[in-house]
């Protein structure tokens, strides 16, 4: 690699950098923050136990922010080159075209590959966890399941009302317990309380203060005659059972959005010899491929256009970079619309928007390098 290739290539790398960062941030909070908002005010989970959960979305967000970025770093390096004449200059010292963007799709292949690797483990997995995380993180601090001056319904078997939470302390609580048919079978009062989760065993403790309750009858519930006196103490233990709940971390089932690539193959596999129709599969795991090489679709197509806009401004080339991003996305989505109908060949479908940025990349990059408009 030349002087003038270790040039350009520097360039496009800083620009790609910051902006894998911005995109980053901008995909993490649209994919994440209002859940994790809602944690940390409405329910009051600790900031970093909350916050450490984006990590999980990492891989993910990355199998978008790294094509993205690769574009846009080609169109706004190669545009203000091309409008400093700084590409004729090159050319005038005997590089051809070719030499001086190789090295650019050459990091445009590479960070294919490593999106590949994402898309086909990394991501799906780790997807599937923030969402059990989430959950679990619930647990962990049982008063994010119980919101202020409302009825609670989050605890099976139970009808939560609370006043004032703060930390896993509750204010004026009232506390309904329900059949099996959700009916109230028990009503408990209390002053305040502290909630105590054993997850080990399954469990959550209210430790509950000056407590009074009211015991209704199980044949007629709603009777009001048949509703008698009950617990009445300084200090009462409710001990709840959250197996339900915790069973809901561990999905028997995933999606197919939450599969590896070694996952889908055997499913596709049993689906077939079944006789069902694994088209849904099949398009995914096509996607997973076809998404990992939008890199280097997004370089050959983001070089030519940058070049030809001849623009040094960053907001000119933002602005472009996402207009053509938002044309291979809606493309995409309108093949993955099709999974059910395996008449149209949607497996083959989800690979156009690569094909078409690379023809047409391709073409312009022919065109440019020879007849030298730059």
């Amino acid at each position: 690699m030349n002087t003038l290739q270790r040039y350009i290539l520097r360039q496009v790398v800083v620009t790609f950098l910051l902006s894998v960062a911005i995109f980053s941030i901008v995909l993490l909070t649209g994919n994440a923050m209002k859940r994790l908002l809602d944690l940390l005010t409405a329910r009051s989970v600790p900031f970093w136990p909350v916050m450490s959960q984006t990590f999980y979305l990492l891989p993910f967000v990355l199998t978008f922010s790294l094509p993205m970025a690769i574009m846009t770093a080609c169109l706004l390096v190669f545009g203000r080159l091309s409008a400093d004449n700084e590409i004729s200059a090159m050319r005038a010292c005997g590089m051809s075209f070719w030499q001086l963007i190789a090295p650019v799709l050459m990091l445009a292949f590479v960070m294919s590959l490593v999106c590949l690797e994402f898309n086909l483990q990394e991501a799906p997995q780790l997807k599937q966890a923030f969402k059990q995380n989430l959950v679990r993180l619930g647990l962990e601090h049982p008063t994010a399941q119980l919101q202020e001056g409302r009825f609670n319904d989050e605890f099976p078997g139970y009808l939560i009302y609370v006043r004032r939470v703060k930390g896993n302390h509750i204010r004026d609580v009232t506390i309904y317990q329900l059949d099996t048919r959700g009916d109230v079978i028990q009503s408990i009062r209390a002053v305040e309380g502290w909630l105590d989760p054993h997850l080990e065993r399954k469990q959550v403790t209210i430790r509950l203060h000056t407590v009074r309750s009211e015991i209704r009858d199980p044949d007629d519930p709603a009777n009001p005659q048949k509703v008698r006196p009950g617990i009445v103490a300084e200090n009462y233990e409710l001990v709840m059972d959250v197996a339900p709940m915790l069973a809901a971390t561990q999905p028997v089932k995933k999606s197919n959005e939450h599969m590896t690539f070694n996952e889908l193959i055997p499913t596709i596999a049993l689906l077939r010899q079944h006789g069902i129709n694994p088209s849904p599969y099949v398009v995914r795991a096509h996607e997973q491929w076809a998404v990992s090489f939008a890199c280097v679709a997004f370089a050959m197509i983001g070089i030519p256009f940058g070049i030809r806009a001849h623009r040094r401004e960053t907001t000119i080339g933002i602005a472009l970079a996402l207009g053509l991003a938002f044309a291979y996305y809606f493309l995409l989505i309108l093949a993955k619309a099709l999974s059910n109908r395996p008449d149209f060949y949607p497996e083959i479908l989800i690979w156009l928007p690569n094909l078409a940025f690379q023809v047409i990349g391709l073409a312009l990059l022919w065109r440019i390098s020879r007849v030298g408009a730059v």
